[in-house]
């Protein structure tokens, strides 16, 4: 059976629901090294070794999003994100659970209310805190299909309504 088949049925059979029980469907790097990427075709991030463990958290066709457990040096690690520059966009962004939602919102946004504000009212992304600020990205660092959406736009453009599995997207292009 093809690994994407049986991931399939794990998820499907097994789900959040273990998960949450700490019961979860763990899979195996069986190459010598594979690239851990950031978003499907994205940048790089790390390389995983054959035999590391991780666990399934979502798939598409050609991509698995796993979670790896490990330890690193603790001085290591900072709460800082490094910067590698500016960034090539930057975007604001609503994230609501309905389509309904994001209708009343756009048709807000296209009356001149402000993004930043019903993003602090309305949004469930955990950018809402910033205004739905999601700060300077590069081609990479997201979904490609968010980043297409995105990098289409003009400066200061509201996206039309883009649905995801997460919900239904609002983004406004600053950068």
């Amino acid at each position: 059976m093809k690994l994407s088949r049986l991931l399939t049925i794990l998820i499907f059979l097994y789900g959040n629901n273990l998960l949450a029980q700490g019961i979860v469907p763990r899979v195996y790097v069986n190459v010598p090294e594979e690239n851990l990427r950031a978003a499907p075709n994205g940048r790089k991030i790390g390389t995983l070794t054959k035999g590391t463990e991780t666990v399934v958290l979502s798939e598409n066709d050609k991509w698995v999003k796993v979670q790896i457990t490990g330890w690193i040096w603790k001085e290591s690690m900072t709460t800082i994100r490094p910067s590698t520059g500016k960034g090539e966009y930057r975007a604001l962004h609503i994230l609501v659970e309905t389509r309904e939602q994001a209708e009343e919102i756009l048709a807000q946004l296209k009356a001149g209310k402000d993004f930043i504000q019903l993003a602090k009212e309305k949004s469930k992304s955990p950018s809402s805190v910033k205004g739905g600020d999601l700060g300077y990205f590069n081609k990479g660092d997201f979904d490609p299909k968010i980043e297409s959406v995105i990098a289409g736009l003009q400066m200061n453009e509201i996206s039309s309504i883009f649905e995801t599995s997460y919900g239904f997207n609002i983004f406004k292009r600053i950068e």
